[in-house]
C-alpha cells in the first residue's frame, strides 16, 4: 500500500484536487472529515478542546468551528497547541480508514491533510503533493467560499506557510491559479506515476 501525503494552504485547491486524483482511482482520506466526525458532542477530543481553548462550542454542545479557527488563526501558539493536541486522536482514526481501504484492495491511498507537515504526518507518506497559488488567488477563493472579509481571509492566509515551504517540501507541486481543467490535466500527468509507484 502507498500513501500519498496532499496538503497546501486554504484557498489553494486542494479539496478540487483531492476530488480529481480520487476519480483517477486514488482512495481518498480526508484528515478534515476524520478530524469533524472524532468531534462529536461528547466525544473525547471536543472534551479535550473545550478544556484546552474554553468557549468553542456551540449552544447543542457541537464544536464552533468558526470560533475555534478565530482564536488558533491569530495565535501560532495556540495554533500548535490545537495541532499537538489532535495529532493522535487524527491519526489513529485514519490508520483505521487506510487500513478499511486496504482490506478493500486499494493500493494507492491520498492523505488528504492541510497541517500535513505541521502535524509531523508528512513522515509517514510514501511523498508528498503540494497544491498552490497565488495569494490573491487565494484570497479571492476563501472570500468566496467562507463569506469572509478581504481581512480575514488575509489573515488566515498569513498565519499558513506560504508557496514557498510547499515548493520546498513537497515531491510534486500542482499549480493552482488557472481554472479546472488546467488542474485536471496536470493531475491526469501525476496520476500514472502515482498509481504505478514511480
Amino acid at each position: 500500500m502507498k500513501i500519498y501525503g496532499l496538503t497546501g494552504g486554504s484557498g489553494a485547491g486542494k479539496s478540487a484536487a483531492a476530488q480529481r486524483l480520487a476519480a483517477h482511482g486514488l482512495g481518498w482520506v480526508d484528515a478534515d472529515a476524520v478530524y469533524r466526525n472524532l468531534c462529536v458532542p461528547g466525544s473525547a477530543l471536543l472534551d479535550a478542546l473545550h478544556a484546552a481553548f474554553g468557549d468553542i462550542l456551540t449552544p447543542d454542545g457541537a464544536l464552533d468551528r468558526p470560533a475555534l479557527a478565530r482564536l488558533v488563526f491569530s495565535d501560532a501558539d495556540a495554533l500548535a497547541h490545537l495541532n499537538d493536541l489532535t495529532r493522535p486522536y487524527i491519526w489513529q482514526a485514519s490508520r483505521e480508514r487506510f487500513e478499511h481501504l486496504a482490506a478493500q484492495g486499494t493500493d494507492c491511498i491520498l492523505y488528504d491533510a492541510p497541517t500535513l507537515f505541521q502535524t509531523g504526518f508528512d513522515r509517514l507518506c510514501d511523498a508528498v503533493i503540494g497544491v498552490v497559488a497565488s495569494r490573491e488567488t487565494r484570497i479571492a477563493r476563501i472570500m468566496a467560499r467562507d463569506g469572509l472579509t478581504r481581512d480575514a481571509a488575509a489573515a488566515r492566509i498569513d498565519a499558513q506557510p506560504d508557496s514557498a515551504f510547499y515548493r520546498e517540501k513537497c515531491d510534486f507541486i500542482l499549480e493552482n491559479d488557472g481554472d479546472l481543467s488546467a488542474l485536471e490535466r496536470q493531475i491526469a500527468d501525476l496520476c500514472p506515476r502515482l498509481l504505478s509507484g514511480t
